[in-house]
């Protein structure tokens, strides 16, 4: 199975609907994307949003995340958050790992995504410990209409 989790945090409170209404419309299509599998997000302190997806392959990520509601979402988050990153990997087996392993995985071997004004923790990846884990939202996927 094909693992990808993502650490965005939103700078500034007034970048929050916007970010909100785009994470949204990227979900609905997430749910509907062939080779999704199943996956989570996490809302933790200082508006710092997190997410894991179970893919089949890398080609049904790839084609979420370039599908055009995901797209141009991205083409904002340089605006709207001060640090953003992602780690993709291949896993054994078919569940989604802890948040821990998510934490310690991004630190470790996260790719740093360009924001247009970092954080001194998006330039040396030393992301806090996540806090809290009771905003946890899980996702699966949508049913089909036969």
């Amino acid at each position: 199975m094909f693992m990808s989790a993502t650490r965005l945090r939103v700078k500034s409170l007034l970048h929050l609907p916007g970010f909100i209404i785009a994470n949204e419309t990227s979900v609905k299509q997430l749910k509907k994307t062939e080779g999704f599998l199943g996956g989570k997000e996490l809302i933790d302190k200082s508006l710092t949003f997190w997410t894991i997806t179970l893919w089949k392959d890398n080609e049904s990520m790839k084609r979420f995340r370039n599908s055009l509601p995901h797209k141009k979402a991205m083409q904002k988050l340089p605006f709207w958050c001060n640090e953003a990153s992602y780690i993709h990997w291949i896993l054994e087996g078919n569940y989604l790992p802890d948040w821990k392993t998510i934490h310690d995985k991004m630190v470790l071997e996260g790719k740093v995504s360009k924001v247009r004004n970092p954080s001194k923790n998006q330039l040396s990846k030393n992301y806090p410990e996540i806090k809290w884990t009771k905003l946890e939202r899980n996702f699966t996927v949508a049913a089909k209409n036969n």
